[in-house]
Order: structure tokens, then C-alpha cells, then sequence
């Protein structure tokens, strides 16, 4: 059945894959935690202060933030 789903290709390089995720176990969770964070990032709609969304730096007067 998931060769009809997924296709003779995408099942067999499933245990590729797993061999893989068992010999390097900290490679691959990086990248999944690197690909998550990036994930978020891009679709983070939230505000930050005055800015619409995204990466804050700022007012960009060049005062330092400072009274």
C-alpha cells in the first residue's frame, strides 16, 4: 500500500534514510531544529513593538535607544 501512495522511489530510500538519522543522530536534529526556526521565522505574523512583523532593529535614528 505506501508504494501506491509514495511511489516505489520515495519507499526505497526510506532505509537509506534511517540509517542515516541512526548514525548521525545530532546532524539530524539540528537540521530539523534549524529548518523549524527558519520556518517560523518566515511566517511569524506576530508584531514586535512598533515594527509590522519580522526582525526589529530599531527606529534607525542612531540614538542608541537611550533618553
Amino acid at each position: 500500500m505506501p508504494e501506491l501512495l509514495f511511489g516505489p522511489l520515495l519507499v526505497s530510500w526510506w532505509p537509506t534514510i534511517l540509517a542515516y538519522g541512526q548514525q548521525n543522530p545530532w546532524r539530524v536534529f539540528f537540521v530539523i531544529l534549524v529548518a523549524a526556526l527558519l520556518i517560523d521565522w518566515m511566517v511569524n505574523d506576530r508584531s514586535s513593538g512598533g515594527c509590522d512583523g519580522g526582525l526589529d532593529f530599531g527606529s534607525g535614528d542612531g540614538d542608541g535607544g537611550g533618553d
